[in-house]
């Protein structure tokens, strides 16, 4: 039989390669012959074949794009990650599980797995990485190959030959019910891990393809997605899985860490025998954000005279003009995925000067499973931020909450998934070189007991004196919940304590214990909590503080500056108040030198009608950023401690620099990674003040932009490693600019026209 299967393995590579493939989607070879492996798995044989891989040409019946679970109505062209589709042959015969690997089968390989019994008889809640070692063990076990399938076979297994939602129509088939090819929970039950890194798909024709060479997540299909439907559970309180055919389609994509390992989780695999196909993994392209970020630590600070108020403000996002990103942005050269509903905020200044910062992304709804994270990054010396990217991203779990932490010099970037049945409280990824590469994606190993939480991590990380880190979450209803590490994240527990407010932002008080202030939908008499814990957050003291309380749509946050200040910004109203002629906009920052006792306030200007879910950060020349959500638009503010004590109008841009110097950076082997001018401003601020050019390690040119005063100016080009113009933008000093993108020829495919932030006119 094994040489059979490779005299027709070889007589189909010998086909293909003269351009006749004969088999095509539904075409079987004529006699196929399923086996039965000594684990009593059924393999069935799928002969090769083609066909379009992706969301199918024709509209999706409108029954399966609202209901129950889905907070928005879904396009019925499927979702952005499932298109373009494109054709897919597969060259070689496999032999495929007739079904998941089962929770008997998966002991043999390890014998201390406990299976959930909600799943049975399959096993679930095992990772991709036990996955590929069950894989690996049973490869030796039989002398055979065995791996997952890749995503193309196993969507091409799915749709046995059909081109329906489903293999059975517009409907699921019934659970254990095979398909035409014989096989059985391709769209029910579990979600299933296959090969491939989760990545975007390519427009041109794929033989054998193996997807990207690299990511943080794998790809999960079939099966449904592991999802709440409650707003508070699973975790705060009673939960069920959602019916979500939707997400069971043939086309569908969802994805995770290949570390992601929970009981409760509806994850499971099926097995491939048969050799890895030989096809090379598609380049990854980093995000903008990870893309020519410098090395060069910041050194002596520049910044304005820490004894004269200083005060500014810029927009973050860009202004569509009334269009969507799914209806245009994705076409103009944002990244698809990227929403325009901005979210939850954080902020933290990079080793190197950038800026990161992060929002909940939502392309209309919040907890939206489509939702993902975004970011964007303001590199040290410029004026503007870079445009919003999403990342990162588990498809289809809806992304939350970022929160990002400047550990001296080590960045952690912590996240939830609140739609998730078996989301941990949070996952992270750490950066050593400024943001440019990041680790795997770590869920946290929880010791001890764990009480009731949401997976939204809030927007304060503490280190103590004794080196354990502290994480707030959001707990049940008005609470939060305090994590923490006493081993620099191998473990993390629950302190069992809960905060006096949903949403609790932390500091640490000059006697080193944890203050805990307010949070939303919580007051004491009318004013915000505070929580003060002396026993690492088991137990609490709950004071008042002097400020309002808030609600929805809104978070303080303090931290604690160089100078040994409370540093603390909020809404002065609540989004929530029913008292007639009550404020309804407008925010402040304040300063303590007691901890709290007392406070200097000011009041944020009054354009900035809202902060938010707010994030501050302090970076080393002294000045405080923050920034803001529920504007329109958002911003980013810039101050010093004399303006919170002062006061004072907006400072103005910086007019000529001075102090002009050349700058340049190498990559380890001596070729240059960057050469750049800066100077300092009026206003003692740094700036880039000429050319910036960054190259790969090959000496190609990267990207390219001109600076005045940290404005650019001229044009700005970005190319591809082969030296592909990607993107181009030509500024003018009136704030006008435009954006052109081009394709594969080097053609323009997209243009659009802007005046700052907001969009004019677009040709797409």
């Amino acid at each position: 039989m094994r040489n059979q299967r490779s005299f027709i393995a070889r007589c189909a590579l010998a086909v293909a390669s003269i351009g006749i493939v004969a088999a095509v989607a539904g075409a079987r070879w004529s006699a196929p012959a399923n086996i039965t492996n000594s684990l009593g798995m059924e393999l069935v044989q799928v002969e090769p074949g083609s066909f379009s891989m992706g969301a199918g040409a024709d509209p999706l019946p409108p029954a399966l794009l609202s209901g129950r679970g889905l907070e928005a109505k879904r396009s019925e062209w499927g979702d952005f990650d499932e298109r373009p589709a494109h054709p897919v042959t597969i060259t070689h015969p496999f032999y495929i599980s007739a079904s998941e690997v089962t929770a008997e089968q998966f002991r043999q390989f390890r014998p201390e797995y406990k299976s959930n019994p909600e799943y049975a008889p399959y096993a679930s809640g095992v990772s991709w990485n036990d996955a590929v070692a069950f894989c690996n063990w049973l490869s030796k076990k039989e002398g055979k190959p065995y791996r997952l399938p890749t995503e193309a076979e196993w969507e091409y297994a799915a749709r046995a030959g059909t081109k329906t939602p489903f293999s059975s129509g517009a409907t699921p088939p019934a659970n254990d019910t095979p398909n035409a090819w014989g096989l059985k929970n391709m769209h029910t039950g579990l979600a299933e891990w296959v090969l491939d890194w989760y990545g975007s798909y390519p427009t041109a024709t794929q033989t054998d393809p193996v997807g990207p060479a690299g990511g943080i997540a794998k790809v999960l299909r079939g099966g449904g997605l592991d999802d709440r439907a409650e707003k508070n559970g699973p975790h705060v309180g009673e939960h069920f899985p959602a019916e979500l055919p939707y997400y069971a389609r043939s086309s569908n994509r969802a994805s995770m860490a290949p570390a992601f390992a929970a009981e409760r989780a509806r994850i499971g695999f099926r097995v491939v025998e048969a050799e890895m196909p030989r096809n090379k993994p598609l380049p990854v392209q980093p995000s903008f954000f990870e893309t020519a970020v410098k090395q060069t630590a910041i050194g002596t600070p520049h910044g304005p005279d820490p004894s004269r108020p200083f005060f500014r403000k810029r927009v973050l996002f860009p202004d569509l003009n009334g269009h969507t990103m799914k209806d245009l942005g994705w076409r103009i050269g944002f990244t698809p995925g990227l929403g325009m509903a901005y979210h939850n905020s954080a902020v933290q200044v990079m080793p190197n000067g950038d800026l990161l910062a992060a929002y909940y992304d939502t392309p209309e709804k919040e907890d939206d499973p489509d939702q993902t994270v975004l970011i964007l990054r303001r590199r040290y010396g410029a004026s503007e931020w870079d445009m919003p990217e999403p990342w990162p991203d588990f498809a289809d779990a809806a992304d939350a909450a970022p929160v990002i932490w400047n550990d001296k010099g080590t960045i952690w970037f912590f996240w939830g998934c609140s739609r998730l049945l078996s989301a941990f409280p949070f996952q992270y990824m750490t950066s050593a070189d400024n943001g440019a590469t990041w680790s795997a994606v770590h869920f946290p190993h929880l010791v001890g007991p764990v009480g009731r939480y949401t997976p939204q991590p809030i927007n304060s990380v503490v280190r103590t004196k004794e080196n354990t880190i502290y994480l707030p979450t959001d707990g049940a209803g008005g609470t939060s919940v305090l994590w923490s590490t006493h081993d620099n994240g191998k473990t993390w527990a629950d302190t069992g304590g809960r905060t006096a407010g949903r949403h609790t932002t932390i500091a640490i008080a000059k006697d080193g214990s944890l203050l805990g202030f307010g949070g939303k939908n919580t007051n004491i008499d009318g004013v915000m909590p505070l929580a003060i814990s002396h026993d690492g957050g088991k137990t609490y003291d709950v004071r008042k503080t002097p400020f309002n309380p808030l609600g929805s749509g809104q978070r303080p946050s303090v931290i604690r500056l160089a100078s040994g200040r409370l540093f603390f910004v909020a809404d002065g109203f609540t989004s929530k108040s029913k008292k007639p002629g009550a404020k309804r906009e407008g925010s402040y920052v304040a300063l303590s030198d007691d901890d709290g006792a007392t406070w200097i306030r000011r009041d944020l200007p009054s354009e900035i009608k809202t902060v938010g879910y707010t994030t501050a950060t302090q970076a080393p020349d002294g000045v405080i950023h923050i920034v803001t959500s529920k504007n329109k638009p958002n911003f980013e503010i810039e101050l010093n401690e004399k303006w919170v004590q002062d006061g004072g109008p907006e400072t103005p841009p910086a007019g000529t620099v001075h102090a002009t110097r050349a700058y340049k950076e190498s990559y380890p082997n001596g070729k240059i990674r960057a050469a750049w001018q800066a100077g300092l401003g009026e206003d003692g601020t740094y700036l880039l003040n000429g050319t910036q050019t960054f190259y790969y390690e090959d000496g190609k040119k990267q990207w390219q932009a001109h600076f005045v005063a940290g404005e650019k100016r001229g044009v700005e080009t970005f190319w591809n490693p082969q030296g592909r113009k990607l993107w181009e933008r030509h500024y003018a000093a009136n704030g006008e600019w435009n954006w052109i993108l081009f394709d594969s020829a080097g053609k323009p495919q997209a243009r659009s026209e802007w005046r700052g932030k907001v969009l004019v006119d677009a040709k797409p």
